[in-house]
């Protein structure tokens, strides 16, 4: 028997099937539908305000210069428009409270649900090694998407307002409305014929800033290593070139994007002069008046700002096919539906307390029996094969061996932190169907070779979540013999232990993990080299 798990990639193989980008917007966008129709109708009534207020200034010019029919007085075109200015202040504010509800309603559903896929996943070793891609994947990529659904949010204001615009324009001059148009379609031209640049652009450099990120948190991790090794100049050289690697990446992408932003803009204002001369050489003419010239001065920007939202649209939703991919990748589906499946968010409560366990005699054990259990790593032959165990209750089970030989492989297969390839694991003669859902409290409880600790207190580490009696503590405090410990910490069982414990000594980590296990008032008691970080008088204990 042998064990390889650092051998093992730090994530799954890339997805094949390109993310249904659309159906997964039309789905989210129906997630939370009043929060996002409330957010497009005041966003899209401040859309609307740059029409109303292009038809208020081109009467008043024309009321100015007489060209105007029997109507409202200057000063009362200046209260309208006052009044519209005032009114779209308000109209901002409350689509700015309903739109963050929607924004935060949405990021949070996803987050959610890609977490409850990752901690589904049937090998951990798949995401173990790479939190800081997973960050990267949670924090940014969950941002990206959420940010091209906001462009709807914008779009359909903006098409109203163009549509509105063209309209009035054309009773004015078809000519000059024409030109106008032109700008739109040339900057969605240009945007679907770099669409492929856009994908491979943003996939970099979100592979460099995993690269990148991934590597900052193996350093923090191995400290200790690097120092005994007198290796910190090197790995900071290293670590240099990496985010040498993410701010070149990142500075094309950007770049790219930039410069069809800066095209669309450019286009744009190419146009605003083009239409203006054309507007100069009319008025001229006689058949432009100066309220006319007014009207299409400002919707003329406008429309051309909706031209570019359409261009920012679909480059959007290239940015976020990638980032829907990671996630897939991450979440190790092959469609986005669990991604993006629908459940509450707790934003303005709290969610629901967490039920107590059933109790252990539900679940008694008699007996468990192993035969024929084989646990290999992928593209390897390392692992275990053809184990057979039988633990009787009330027995102490170890298992020994060389360094290497399989041992802790063989624990993680047994209780379903690994899938086994071959073989049966029977609890009472009753066949475990999934031993990752099947071995849990209050059947058993893991302590694993390398535990973990939150930054949280000691108290919350032991319990995670689990409701507390002061009998229960206690008992899992004496069993994991931290009773001698816990005077001397700053607060007791309420010391904040740091990230990954490290306010605690390493023997005090492996005691604080026990105590966790015997919290669980389990049936069955797993753990891996427990005593290893245990001076022999505490092992003793």
């Amino acid at each position: 028997m042998s064990e390889a798990a650092s051998q093992q990639p730090a994530s799954s193989p890339a997805r094949d099937t390109a993310p249904a980008t659309r159906r997964t917007a039309w789905l989210l966008l129906r997630y939370r539908p009043w929060l996002f129709l409330g957010t497009v109708l005041f966003r899209g009534i401040d859309d609307l305000v740059p029409f109303l207020n292009g038809l208020i200034m081109k009467a008043f010019f024309d009321t100015i210069t007489g060209d105007a029919p029997a109507g409202f007085t200057a000063w009362t075109l200046v209260a309208f428009y006052v009044i519209i200015e005032l009114g779209d202040r308000g109209v901002l504010f409350v689509a700015a409270m309903i739109g963050m509800r929607w924004w935060y309603t949405v990021t949070s559903l996803l987050r959610k649900n890609l977490l409850t896929a990752v901690l589904a996943i049937r090998n951990p070793l798949h995401v173990a090694g790479a939190s800081g891609e997973t960050t990267n994947r949670f924090r940014d990529d969950v941002d990206t998407v959420v940010t091209y659904l906001e462009q709807y949010i914008h779009l359909g204001g903006n098409l109203i307002f163009a549509v509105l615009a063209i309209v009035w324009m054309a009773r004015i001059d078809v000519m000059v409305t024409i030109v106008t148009v032109i700008p739109a379609v040339v900057i969605v031209t240009i945007v679907d014929a770099a669409r492929k640049h856009i994908v491979r652009y943003r996939t970099a450099q979100r592979v460099a800033t995993e690269a990148s990120t991934n590597f900052a948190n193996e350093m923090f991790q191995s400290v200790q290593a690097l120092q005994v090794a007198n290796s910190e100049d090197q790995a900071v050289g290293h670590y240099r070139q990496l985010n040498d690697a993410r701010r070149k990446s990142t500075l094309v992408d950007n770049l790219f994007n930039q410069m069809l932003f800066s095209v669309n803009v450019n286009i744009s204002h190419l146009a605003t002069g083009v239409i203006l001369i054309m507007v100069a050489q009319a008025m001229k003419d006689g058949t432009f008046s100066v309220g006319d010239f007014v009207l299409f001065s400002t919707y003329v920007g406008e429309v051309a700002r909706s031209g570019s939202l359409i261009g920012r649209v679909l480059a959007q939703h290239r940015r976020a096919e990638v980032s829907l991919g990671r996630m897939m990748k991450t979440a190790e589906v092959n469609t986005t539906e669990p991604i993006v499946e629908y459940g509450r968010v707790y934003l303005r409560d709290d969610p629901p307390p967490i039920p107590p366990p059933e109790p252990a005699s539900a679940h008694r054990i008699e007996h468990l029996d192993v035969q024929g259990l084989s646990c290999v790593y992928p593209d390897s032959t390392n692992g275990v094969y053809d184990v057979d165990l039988q633990i009787p209750r009330g027995s102490f089970t170890v298992v020994t061996g060389r360094i290497g030989s399989g041992k802790t492989t063989l624990v993680r297969a047994l209780v379903g932190v690994l899938p086994m390839q071959t073989g049966q694991i029977l609890w009472n003669g009753e066949p475990v169907e999934d031993p990752r859902q099947f071995f849990l409290p209050p059947r058993c409880a893991y302590t694993p070779q390398v535990p973990r600790l939150f930054s949280e207190s000691l108290r919350d580490n032991i319990l995670l979540g689990q409701p507390e009696t002061e009998q229960m503590i206690s008992a899992a405090v004496r069993m994991g013999a931290l009773e001698d410990d816990i005077p001397t910490l700053e607060r007791g069982l309420d010391t904040i232990v740091g990230p990954r414990g490290v306010k605690l000594s390493g023997g005090q980590i492996q005691r604080a993990a026990a105590a966790r296990m015997f919290a669980r008032e389990a049936e069955l008691y797993v753990f891996d080299d427990l005593s290893s970080a245990l001076d022999v008088e505490t092992e003793r204990i």
